[in-house]
């Protein structure tokens, strides 16, 4: 399983909100160097399966429409990841097939029980540490 990069964005988008609380789409996509019209695309897979709302107008943007401990980060992989079989046809031999739901079934363990609220904890923990690698 390959994260996209389609999915690192809808991720970082999220977290973005999620950390600020509020952000518009403009802000989002500078702040996280992510080409806006693909964001907007972005954002609108992530408000039609419930994960942010939108308030339009000139102070309009997007809030997590749930709480970030609610938002398994399994949950928006699956949303924003088209599956291999519509992407590039069904596999051609059982070895590749079950290598590939091998693969899939680890990943998901894996990242099952994550939340948007504990990656953005783990983010700030490591960038805590990392700065204070460079305290002299």
């Amino acid at each position: 399983m390959r994260i996209t990069t389609k999915v690192r964005y809808g991720l970082r988008a999220l977290c973005h909100v999620a950390y600020r609380g509020y952000a518009s789409a403009h802000v989002i996509a500078e702040q996280q160097g992510i080409p806006s019209r693909y964001l907007e695309e972005i954002i609108g897979e992530l408000r039609k399966a419930g994960f942010v709302v939108g308030k339009r107008g000139p102070r309009g943007g997007y809030r997590l429409a749930k709480p970030a401990s609610e938002i398994a980060v399994a949950d928006v992989i699956n949303v924003l990841t088209t599956t291999s079989s519509t992407a590039t046809g069904e596999s051609q031999d059982e070895i590749t097939r079950l290598v590939e739901s091998s693969v899939d079934e680890r990943f998901e363990a894996a990242v099952g029980a994550l939340n948007l609220e504990q990656l953005i904890g783990e983010a700030r923990e490591r960038n805590r540490r990392h700065a204070a690698d460079y305290v002299i």
